[in-house]
């Protein structure tokens, strides 16, 4: 699932349910002016969770936070987890901004990736008939290759961008 910093990807963040806990295994860039960054769980209504402090690994920043559900849920944070994730200094003040909402639902999906840039979002997830097909609302507009399907989404018009597969 991504993680967002000042409404643009920052990084990736892994999530691994267990019987009693949780674990969070996030990493994304290094900041420009050597910040100290945090990761939080935000979801809509609920104070923000700080999932911890991003520590330096290699040429990136990385978090490793296990928390057990009965924390998550006196935080109120169990049975449902954060919606998005934000890394910075503070937390963000408000949800980002994604007009369409099949898009919000597929940023918050963790089988899908995503890259971002200021024009243009490329989300990717596995393709095979046994498997939810989270692109099915855009699927004239999606590409697959070798199992792997993805979805160009124009950031600036709202809508996917027909692409030619290579």
């Amino acid at each position: 699932m991504e993680i967002s910093r000042d409404g643009r990807h920052w990084g990736e963040i892994q999530i691994c349910e267990e019987e009693t806990q949780v674990r969070f295994h996030a990493s994304g860039m290094l900041p420009q002016y050597g910040e100290i960054l945090r990761v939080w769980g935000m979801r809509k209504g609920a104070q923000p969770l700080l999932i911890g402090v991003a520590e330096p690994a290699d040429d990136m920043l990385q978090v490793e936070r296990t928390m057990s559900k009965q924390y998550l849920e006196s935080l109120g944070y169990w049975p449902q987890l954060p919606e998005w994730y934000a890394a910075g200094i503070q937390p963000p003040t408000e949800e980002p901004v994604v007009h369409e909402p099949y898009i919000r639902a597929l940023c918050r999906n963790a089988a899908v990736t995503c890259s971002r840039t200021e024009e243009k979002a490329v989300f990717t997830c596995r393709f095979a008939k046994d498997q939810e097909f989270p692109f099915a609302f855009a699927f004239s507009c999606c590409t697959v290759k070798d199992a792997r399907a993805q979805l160009v989404w124009d950031e600036k018009r709202d809508c996917p961008v027909w692409t030619v597969p290579e």
